[in-house]
């Protein structure tokens, strides 16, 4: 039960997060970035991003209980918006994003490895909701939440290394394949997105 609960949660995650779909985003932000430019800009981004998970984690359930909202209420819409997430990762067009959008974002004066690449590529919405469900105060305790912060931080340590080896994995993967595997973990997560609802308004109506 423990194992299932934790390997869970690191599908979840990784899912949510699919390194395969920001691996793409980061090589058109940084192409013109030196190699270890680019390794910084990875870890910072990734750095970033798990601080923000990391601080949801931690005062995520709080906010929405101050709020007076209810975590199956939070789980209904959390998984609509999960699923709604999947569904655009599905049926989008396969089309990269063009040059001009890229240059336009990384010639800002903003630091990319912050945004789009921190927040709201790797710390999205569909990220933020999963770490709250996943430690729900009312389910989990502390020792579980811990757990699954660290599986999470597991999933970022995973995500750097493979942005370290980007350029190989695009070059071995090719558009093609990035875009199917892209779309199988969108459907994954449109699975465990409906798993959510239905607990959710399990957890509203009949118990």
């Amino acid at each position: 039960m423990f194992e299932h609960r934790l390997f869970n949660d690191f599908v979840t995650l990784l899912v949510v997060i699919d390194p395969i779909n920001v691996i793409p985003a980061f090589m058109l932000l940084t192409q013109y970035l030196s190699l270890e430019t680019r390794r910084r800009t990875a870890l910072r981004a990734v750095v970033f991003a798990a601080v923000i998970l990391v601080a949801f984690i931690i005062v995520g359930q709080i906010v929405l209980e101050a709020l007076g909202i209810d975590l199956p209420a939070f789980s209904i819409a959390g998984g609509l918006v999960l699923l709604a997430v999947s569904l655009q990762r599905i049926l989008r067009p396969t089309e990269r994003p063009a040059k001009e959008e890229v240059d336009e974002v990384a010639d800002s004066p903003q630091d990319v490895a912050v945004f789009p690449l921190a927040t709201p590529l790797i710390a999205g919405p569909g990220s933020i909701i999963a770490v709250v469900l996943l430690t729900d105060n009312e389910q989990f305790g502390i020792v579980e939440q811990t757990q699954t912060t660290l599986v999470m931080l597991g999933v970022m340590i995973l995500l750097y290394l493979m942005l370290l080896m980007a350029g190989r994995i695009q070059r071995l993967l090719g558009n093609t394949g990035s875009d199917v595997l892209s779309r199988i973990a969108a459907l994954v997560l449109a699975a465990l997105s409906v798993d959510i609802i239905i607990n959710g308004i399990r957890a509203s109506f009949f118990v």
